[in-house]
Formats: C-alpha cells, sequence, structure tokens
C-alpha cells in the first residue's frame, strides 16, 4: 500500500429504559465491553534502513486484561494503523527476527525464615525450584528478543543475616540456599531494601541507560516483617558456597516500611513485584510495596500453590512481545495507531513518527495509551 505523509430528551431516554426492561431486554442496557489495557515495556521506535528505503516501527508490550492480569497477545487481535488506514500483512513482519538493544536487570528477594519448612506440604524447596524457574524462563524470554545484556541478582533472608549472591552465580545456585533452623526470623523491609540498593547500582552500571532498558524486583515471603527494626550491621560477616560461587551474609541496619518506601520512590525506573504465601502476611504492607515499586502484589493462602504464584509473575515478564510495521514510506511524519481487542474490548497505542530517511524516530512527547 503506499501512502503520503500525514498533512435525545431525559424522558425519551426514560421511557426507552422502562420499555426495554419491560420486555426482559436487560442485556440492552448493559455498557460496552470492558477494554484491556496495553502496558508498554519501554518507549516505541521508528528505524530507517537505508539498504532497503523502508522504516520500522516497532513497539514492545504488556496485554492485561480489565482486571489487570497480564494475557498472551496472541489471543488478542491486534490491527495496525498508519494515517488512519490498516496496513496489509506484508508490512508486518516477524518481530523474532528483529532484535532491539536492550538491558535487562532482575532481582530475586527470597525468604528463608524457618517458618518456611513448616507448611504442609512443604514451601521452602518449592520455593526455591519456582524461583529458578522464573529466572530461567525470564532469561529465555529476554534473549530471543533482544540483543543488549541479562543479569539477574539474588538475596535470601531470615533475621540475623541477609546473604547476596554474587553477580556471576549461576541461575541454579538458588537451590543452594541452606534449609532454615528454629529461630530464623523475618527482615523483609531491611532485605528488600539491600536489592534496590544493588538493583540501583546496576542501573548506575548502564552507561545512559534507556526507555527500553528495564530493572525489576521480585520480593517473596510467608508472613510479616517481624525484625527489621533490630540494627545488627556490627554482626560478623561470612560466606556460604554455592554452585558457581558464594552467597556473602552480613547483618543489616534497621529499616521501616516508610523507610524502604522512600527508596522505591527515589528510583522510579525500578518495578517491584511481590509474592504473599498463607495467611500471616500483612497484604497491606506487601500491596504498598508492590504498588510504590509500580508492580503486581499476589497471594494465596495454600502453600501447593507456590510455583503458581511465581508463574503469575513471570507472565509479567515472558507474555511480552514486540509488534509493529515494516513499510516503505517516503519521508515524512506520519501517525501510527496500535489496537489491541480482547473479548470485544479494544485498547489503542497512538504515536507520531518521522519515516523514510536518517532522521526517522518517534516524535517525543506524541505517545498515548487510552
Amino acid at each position: 500500500m503506499t501512502l503520503e505523509p500525514h498533512k435525545p430528551s431525559s424522558w425519551t431516554v426514560f421511557a426507552l429504559a422502562v420499555s426495554v426492561a419491560a420486555c426482559g431486554g436487560s442485556d440492552f442496557l448493559q455498557g460496552p465491553p470492558r477494554r484491556p489495557h496495553v502496558e508498554l515495556q519501554g518507549a516505541p521506535v521508528a528505524i530507517f534502513q537505508p539498504t532497503t528505503g523502508k522504516t520500522t516501527v516497532a513497539l514492545d508490550f504488556l496485554v492485561r486484561d480489565p482486571g489487570g492480569k497480564p494475557v498472551d497477545p496472541a489471543t488478542a487481535q491486534i490491527r495496525r494503523l498508519v494515517n488512519g488506514q490498516e496496513v496489509d500483512i506484508e508490512s508486518v513482519p516477524d518481530f523474532r527476527d528483529t532484535k532491539l538493544s536492550a538491558n535487562l536487570r532482575v532481582g530475586m528477594v527470597l525468604d528463608a525464615s524457618y517458618s518456611m519448612t513448616q507448611w504442609q506440604p512443604p514451601a521452602f524447596e518449592p520455593m526455591k525450584q519456582a524461583a529458578l524457574d522464573t529466572q530461567v524462563s525470564i532469561r529465555n524470554q529476554f534473549t530471543a528478543w533482544n540483543t543488549g545484556t541479562f543479569s539477574a541478582l539474588l538475596d535470601w533472608f531470615q533475621d540475623e543475616y541477609v546473604c547476596d549472591g554474587s553477580p556471576a552465580l549461576p541461575d541454579a545456585a538458588v537451590l543452594d540456599i541452606p534449609t532454615p533452623i528454629p529461630g530464623d526470623a523475618t527482615k523483609l523491609f531491611a532485605a528488600t531494601a539491600r536489592m534496590v540498593d544493588r538493583m540501583k547500582q546496576q542501573y548506575d552500571a548502564i552507561v545512559a541507560p534507556g526507555p527500553s532498558d528495564q530493572f525489576a524486583m521480585v520480593v517473596f515471603t510467608d508472613g510479616w516483617d517481624n525484625y527489621s527494626w533490630f540494627d545488627n550491621s556490627a554482626a560478623a560477616a561470612f560466606s556460604l558456597s554455592a554452585a558457581g560461587g558464594t552467597f556473602s551474609c552480613a547483618g543489616t541496619a534497621p529499616m521501616t516500611l516508610d523507610g524502604l518506601l522512600e527508596k522505591l520512590r527515589a528510583f522510579p525506573q525500578l518495578q517491584v513485584h511481590v509474592i504473599g504465601l498463607g495467611n500471616t502476611i500483612k497484604a497491606s504492607e506487601l500491596s504498598a510495596i508492590a504498588e510504590t515499586g509500580h508492580g503486581r502484589f499476589v497471594s494465596n493462602p495454600n502453600s501447593d500453590q507456590v510455583a503458581y504464584l511465581f508463574q503469575e509473575i513471570a507472565r509479567e515478564f515472558t507474555t511480552a512481545r514486540r509488534d509493529g510495521v515494516t513499510m516503505p514510506l517516503p519521508p515524512g511524519e506520519y501517525q501510527y495507531e496500535h489496537q489491541v481487542e480482547l473479548n470485544g474490548g479494544v485498547a489503542r497505542v497512538k504515536f507520531r513518527f518521522r519515516a523514510g530517511d536518517a532522521n526517522a524516530g518517534v516524535v517525543a512527547g506524541t505517545v498515548v495509551t487510552e
């Protein structure tokens, strides 16, 4: 396809409502389908390919149902419009072959308090396996779509120590977290704050981090914080062996919920997802962490749901998709619209972009989701 650059009364309503209701037509009065939500994962891009004369417009996104859960975009109907005209199928490439340069840093914070061993069925070993499966699935998803770098950090905590895994640890090192012993309690706020600091160091280490770079944390706990108030930062540090490296364990300074939330507000580039297991969690505190961290909070009272809870958070990463168009557009400015229809509801992403020459790119300040 070829495109040029873009240059009744209230009484009547009442009577109708009464008439429809009397005829048993209540469905007539139902509102429109609830629309899904498209959540961008970084800024859309427009790239000119001088050897072909074509411009590629690409965006990474999650599709969420009206309840906020991520869904596979393959289950939705997608339409792509340039200057109001739907593009033909020849203009939609296989974006698995279009890898963008982006970086992903993921931090895991896991509860190693004694209560994790007292569940029926047991929860401690399933937590470690679920964390490993989640990390592997996130890594595989990222490397399939990007040419940038992926790295993962791991922390686990009890009352006296927070233990940091070195950045070079293999994914399987999570299985080497030692089994808790009686008396090991929960230092959730301090451990989460420690990981926030580590993630900020990861952020600062990237030269000129871009809008497509992502920084995320996953926090898991089965209880409320009951020890972060205590200052044991002077406790002697020690190391534990793990597959391919070590865990460095040390005490922490006191940390409150308010102090943790303040750290999160100071690092808006970080996304924090929180998993709560059991009936003794303080959902208000965990949801506050997730909300302030622009993430998601999931919970379940049953220990046989540990793997499911981690899978729910993994979907925050593994259901992300890249889509867009590649077209031989003449030099100029265009309007792009991405429509996602799910169960009758439609969400949209709109923006303007330049195409056709070396000035190609998305026009700043024009990206709108609705």
